[in-house]
């Protein structure tokens, strides 16, 4: 001890202050990795084969003759007892109504409802799909997109079940991308695991802040009392994550990670299209509460304070081993915790490009972010 004590006074200063804030960067980085995204890897919920009540599955579809086709018989089809679903054809201008009004004839349950867009009173999707939820005859809303389908026949009975619980009023699903080949479609899927191991781990945690729309349940009353998307209805964006912002609680949030209650979409298959998606994504974090930007920037900020110090330290302070071993401590931890979660996601494949596709996507967001400020993108997709 004295000998670390004696180091410790020879040193300047400038380094006493870089290794105490790397002290804390790395600190910030082992917390957000063992407290809050192994959550999800290590999360085992109660299994059960009741049914909570009949369920209204409500999708918006925007051009989407082509994927209705293949979707709604997997819809239609899925092994539960007591369902509708809601088809919101918001305002195409393709077959997709016709396509709709075809499947009724087999579907009694199946409802389309074909929007004008001379009437429509809100950006983006938001209202297509609150005209969905006015139409839905259930209590328990099931929400999925035209462009995704479900893994399993058991999806509505997964996705469901928590709400056997009374006080249970919102379900987070997770929604993964399908997986082609490039280096893109691993950069995209791994950027989505990587966000449902944020609001998965942070509902875990008891801080739900958002849900992803692709596959997302909650209480048609839930959201009549908080008046819809009225506080943003301005906004293009923000259907799923501030609504769940808004009306999810510690004690009223399920999570259900399953494999089998997760739906699948494609990724975008050129980085235009990607870097407009991750822009209009973007424009939501700025109505998230306080508290939860302050969690969500710390993580990259830490990342970002780890590395610049450990540099520094093993260039401008002749100290190599310290820099080192604080890298390699973060990275082991990493490591080791996307290994449990992402397997728990389905998405391990993704584990040993994580460095390399973490690196990259901390260079993009800043970029995007900024480029957001100057010009925010208004459609849907």
């Amino acid at each position: 001890m004295e000998i670390l004590t004696e180091w410790w006074d020879t040193q300047g200063g400038a380094f006493q202050a870089a290794f105490l804030a790397l002290l804390a960067a790395l600190f910030v980085q082992l917390f957000y990795l063992l407290f809050i995204f192994v959550r999800t890897g290590l999360y085992r919920h109660q299994q059960s084969d009741s049914h909570p009540g009949p369920v209204s599955v409500v999708i918006c579809a925007k051009n989407e003759e082509r994927r209705l086709r293949d979707l709604v018989p997997l819809i239609m089809e899925q092994d539960y007892p007591d369902f509708e679903v809601v088809v919101v054809d918001d305002s195409s201008w393709d077959d997709t109504i016709s396509t709709l009004r075809a499947y009724q004839v087999r579907y009694p349950k199946l409802h389309a409802i074909k929007l004008d867009e001379d009437y429509q009173r809100m950006r983006g999707k938001k209202f297509a799909l609150t005209m969905g939820i006015k139409r839905a005859s259930n209590d328990l809303l099931l929400l999925t997109d035209a462009d995704c389908v479900p893994r399993d026949k058991s999806w509505i009975r997964k996705m469901v079940a928590p709400f056997i619980q009374d006080h249970i009023g919102v379900v987070l699903g997770v929604s993964p991308y399908e997986r082609t080949e490039g280096f893109l479609n691993l950069l995209i899927r791994f950027d989505a695991a990587q966000i449902a191991l944020h609001y998965l781990g942070f509902a875990l945690g008891g801080h739900p802040y958002m849900g992803v729309g692709r596959n997302l349940a909650y209480r048609k009353h839930l959201f009549i009392a908080n008046s819809g998307f009225k506080s943003h209805f301005n906004l293009a964006s923000g259907d799923d994550d501030l609504f769940v912002s808004e009306v999810a609680t510690r004690r009223n949030t399920a999570v259900v990670p399953d494999h089998a209650a997760q739906t699948v979409s494609a990724a975008e298959k050129s980085w235009s299209r990607y870097f407009s998606q991750k822009r209009r994504h973007f424009t939501t974090s700025p109505y998230y509460r306080a508290s939860t930007k302050i969690l969500l920037l710390l993580w990259p900020l830490s990342l970002f304070i780890l590395w610049t110090l450990a540099l520094t330290i093993m260039i401008m302070h002749n100290a190599f081993w310290i820099g080192l071993t604080a890298l390699l401590l973060r990275y082991v931890a990493h490591l080791a915790t996307f290994k449990v979660s992402l397997k728990r996601i389905g998405q391990q494949d993704l584990l040993p490009w994580a460095p390399l596709l973490e690196g990259t996507l901390w260079l993009i967001h800043p970029l995007l972010y900024l480029w957001n400020q100057l010009s925010a993108p208004k459609k849907w997709k």
